[in-house]
C-alpha cells in the first residue's frame, strides 16, 4: 500500500509535488475515493478534484437518486439477488443524471435510521455499483464507504478530509443557520454513527489514517488547495 501523505499546510506539499518532475503519458490512478466527515468541505473538494482531473463525480446523493430512478429498493435487491439487469439499470440512471453540487456543510443521511443503508442486501448492491463505476475508471467517488469498498485496488487513491471539531461546527452552523452548540452535536453524532457503521460492516476504523493514502486537514487548506493536492498526487502515480 502507498504510504499515506498527511498535509496540514498546502504550500510545502504542493511544492514537493510540483518538483517531482513531469508525469508519464498515463496515470495509474483511475479512481479517487473520498471519505469526508461532515463539516470538512469534502463535497466541494471532491467535486473540484473531479473538475481538475477531468473525471466524473459521484456522491451519495447521486447514487441514491439513481437507485430510486432505477426502481431499486432493499426489497427489490433482495428479491433479484443482485442480477446484472439491476446493475445495468442503476448505471444507466447514473449516466442520465449529471452530478449535482452539494453544500460543503451537508449533514449526511443518518446511518442508524436509514433502511436503505442498514439493509445488508442494499448495501451489497451499492458496493457492486461502486465497483462497476471504479472499473469504468476516471471517476471521483464520494460516500457509501467507497474507500473501504475499493480497499486494495492499486488504481484507487483513497482520500480522507478531516478537521477540528470547532471549525467543522462553525462551517455547519453557518451553512445550516443553526447555533454552534447544535452544530457541534451534529459533528459528534455523525462521527460516532459512521465509526460504528464502518466497524460493523468493514471491521475498519473509519478515521484511522492507515486506511487512506492521503489525509488532508481542511483547517489549513482551502477546498481548491486540497483539490489541487489530490489531483497532483493522482497524476504522480
Amino acid at each position: 500500500m502507498r504510504p499515506a501523505l498527511h498535509s496540514g499546510s498546502g504550500e510545502g506539499l504542493q511544492s514537493r509535488l510540483s518538483d517531482s518532475g513531469p508525469r508519464g503519458p498515463g496515470m495509474n490512478i483511475r479512481i479517487v475515493a473520498v471519505a469526508r466527515p461532515v463539516g470538512t468541505a469534502g463535497e466541494e473538494i471532491a467535486q473540484l478534484t473531479a473538475e481538475k482531473l477531468g473525471f466524473r463525480f459521484y456522491d451519495y446523493q447521486v447514487v441514491q437518486t439513481a437507485a430510486q430512478e432505477a426502481g431499486v429498493s432493499p426489497e427489490t435487491v433482495s428479491e433479484a439477488e443482485h442480477t446484472p439487469s439491476l446493475l445495468t439499470r442503476i448505471l444507466e440512471a447514473l449516466a442520465r443524471n449529471p452530478s449535482m453540487p452539494v453544500a460543503a456543510w451537508a449533514d449526511p443521511v443518518p446511518l442508524a435510521t436509514n433502511p436503505l443503508l442498514t439493509s445488508t442486501e442494499y448495501r451489497r448492491f451499492i458496493e457492486d455499483v461502486i465497483r462497476d463505476l471504479a472499473d469504468q475508471g476516471e471517476a471521483v467517488l464520494m460516500g457509501h464507504g467507497a474507500p473501504m469498498v475499493l480497499h486494495g485496488r492499486s488504481d484507487t487513491l483513497k482520500v480522507l478530509t478531516t478537521g477540528s471539531t470547532e471549525l467543522r461546527a462553525q462551517r455547519i452552523a453557518e451553512g445550516m443557520n443553526i447555533d454552534v452548540d447544535s452544530a457541534r452535536k451534529t459533528v459528534m453524532r455523525t462521527d460516532s454513527e459512521r465509526q460504528d457503521y464502518f466497524q460493523r460492516f468493514y471491521n475498519r476504523a473509519w478515521l484511522a489514517t492507515e486506511n487512506y493514502d492521503l489525509c488532508l486537514n481542511t483547517d489549513r487548506l482551502t477546498p481548491d488547495q486540497a483539490a489541487s493536492i489530490i489531483a497532483q498526487t493522482a497524476q504522480m502515480h
